[in-house]
């Protein structure tokens, strides 16, 4: 009789699974369609979609995603809800055209939400004065933008047209404009941005009260102004303290052919941020390849780290750092660094810049860096002073030869390397050689150093890499025991990265992962080795099913594998 009893209680619950199950399948229903070819009277399911994007956005539940299938949408949208995602159906992106549509500055518009994703749209021909293709503004979290394709923004139909600071177009703005709550976890990656008239403004910027972003895997160029823009002190937050972008991450960008004809711009520009870490970066055919500036007077611009990028062929300069006209007519740079980059053949303007333009910081340091000159044989300019600065263990050249290389310093000309390190007194560990860069060609440069580059363990033998810090190749950050000078770090014998690995052999969970990872191979793997991001080997073994991690610190490990005398490479992080 207790066997029967049972059996009827577990029926009963089998039979209220069933009914939850069903009632999720009939009403729990999170994906919704956009079709150019549908109509706004339909249900906006797959086999009967809607026919316009704001509509669909309007209808959407908590939790829904809005599907667009490819076609040409003339409308301008405005994200009306939280906790919903916009997307392209397909692999090819359906484009939100904003011709002649001028009911507000931007194509896509997200104000005050949290829990939004956009995902593989493409917006274009928005021409208007304060034109924008995406615009978040006020508060929110949680924020993703990705895989967008954004063009044809501009302030102007008139390609002519005078510019001042009263006009601007922006390809995505963020704003945080709310005194108390900043924008936090926002995301902008692996978007193209690209032929767009700015003014003056910019073509990726965050602006105001954003505590917590990255900006990363981005190509922009052929824009006329500013590349990406960190930005703070404008006023865009009501609140002083919290008017800065802070806490954000610069990587993995393209930026080139961005330049104004009416000032120098930047590939990447920081100006006002605080604790922003700008690495990984290629930026080329800019004015500056990056600037970090601070352009309001009283203020400051705190903790940038500049490092592992690549600056070539830039306008002015690789780098300019410094408050400009400081204190006077500009705020200041602090506590900041530019270490472990390659700057090549910058300046073919001839503006007598160089590599480096140097205005007035406090307490920064420059070192494990190439400065390799163009023709004019200028490493730098320096204008007003840099107290504290630690200019150091870097690598020099100009083809000339060592007793023609130049550098303005504050007022005084130095002609030839041993010069400029004794009337500087700058650069005491710093060597002048050819960093014997792999391809110096500047129309297809390889920046991997050769096995005889005497730049190779040149670095500051007392530099410790950051937990996740990798070289620009993404490759191991120290080799050998001491850090290289550039972006490439020789020799690492880990291969190059995920990409050399039979990826569809091989399946690494949970990763990031806190105390196990389990490795799921479809072949034999006869060893494993855990790197850290200094090159130590941490741990090894061949029990590869589960691998205790719990003993590791927080941050990103190298595992390599061991395969018929092969070895294959990947990236773990340790929570």
């Amino acid at each position: 009789m207790a066997l029967l009893k049972r059996k009827k209680k577990m029926n009963r619950k089998t039979i209220i699974l069933i009914f939850c199950i069903l009632s999720n399948f009939c009403f729990g229903q999170t994906n919704y369609y956009v079709a150019a070819t549908g109509n706004n009277t339909n249900s906006g399911s797959l086999a009967s979609p809607w026919k316009t994007i704001q509509y669909g956005l309007n209808q959407l539940p908590a939790n829904g995603i809005l599907n667009v299938f490819p076609g040409t949408y003339l409308e301008k949208i405005t994200i009306t809800k939280s906790n919903i995602t916009l997307k392209n159906y397909s692999a090819t992106l359906p484009v939100i055209d904003a011709t002649g549509i001028t009911t507000q500055d931007a194509i896509l518009a997200i104000t005050n939400k949290n829990n939004i994703t956009i995902d593989g749209i493409e917006l274009q021909n928005n021409i208007q004065n304060t034109a924008q293709g995406i615009l978040v503004e006020g508060s929110g979290d949680n924020i993703i933008i990705k895989n967008c394709k954004i063009h044809d923004i501009h302030f102007s139909s008139n390609v002519n047209a005078a510019v001042n600071e009263n006009v601007n177009a922006q390809g995505i703005i963020v704003f945080g404009t709310n005194g108390t709550t900043a924008i936090t976890n926002l995301k902008i990656q692996n978007n193209e941005l690209y032929n767009c008239r700015l003014g003056y403004s910019e073509g990726i910027a965050v602006n105001g009260n954003v505590n917590g972003f990255e900006v990363s895997n981005n190509n922009v160029h052929n824009l006329t102004n500013i590349g990406i823009d960190i930005i703070g002190h404008e006023g865009t937050c009501p609140t002083p303290a919290n008017d800065q972008a802070r806490n954000g991450l610069v990587k993995n960008n393209i930026a080139h052919d961005c330049i104004a004809a009416y000032s120098t711009s930047g590939g990447i520009y920081v100006d006002g941020g605080k604790n922003i870490t700008v690495e990984n970066n290629t930026s080329y055919h800019n004015g500056y390849g990056i600037e970090v500036g601070c352009e309001k007077i009283g203020q400051t611009t705190d903790g940038i780290i500049i490092r592992n990028n690549v600056f070539y062929d830039n306008q002015i300069c690789a780098l300019a750092m410094g408050g400009f006209d400081y204190p006077s007519g500009s705020g200041k740079v602090i506590n900041s660094s530019f270490k472990n980059n390659t700057c090549y053949f910058n300046d073919y303007s001839n503006s007598g810049n160089g590599e480096l333009y140097l205005s007035y910081s406090e307490n920064s340091s420059i070192e494990n860096n190439i400065f390799y000159t163009r023709t004019q044989n200028i490493v730098a300019y320096a204008e007003l002073t840099q107290p504290s600065l630690n200019f150091n263990y870097n690598t020099f050249f100009c083809q000339a030869g060592t007793t023609k290389l130049i550098a303005d310093w504050n007022g005084t000309q130095y002609t030839g390397f041993a010069s400029f390190l004794s009337g500087t007194k700058t650069n005491s560990n710093s060597i002048f050689a050819n960093p014997q860069l792999t391809n110096a060609a500047i129309t297809n440069p390889d920046f991997h150093l050769l096995t005889t580059s005497p730049s190779k363990n040149a670095g500051n033998p007392a530099y410790i890499a950051a937990n996740t810090e990798t070289d620009y190749y993404n490759e191991l950050r120290i080799e050998g025991g001491r850090i290289d000078c550039g972006a490439d770090e020789f020799g690492t014998n880990l291969g190059l990265g995920i990409d050399k690995m039979e990826v569809s052999k091989f399946n690494i969970y949970p990763n990031p992962a806190t105390n196990f990872i389990t490795i799921d191979a479809e072949i034999k793997v006869d060893k494993y080795q855990i790197f850290s991001i200094n090159g130590q080997k941490l741990m090894e073994g061949s029990e590869i099913n589960k691998i205790n991690i719990s003993g590791l610190n927080s941050g990103l490990y190298f595992i390599k594998f061991e395969i018929d005398n092969k070895s294959y490479v990947s990236k773990i992080i340790k929570r």
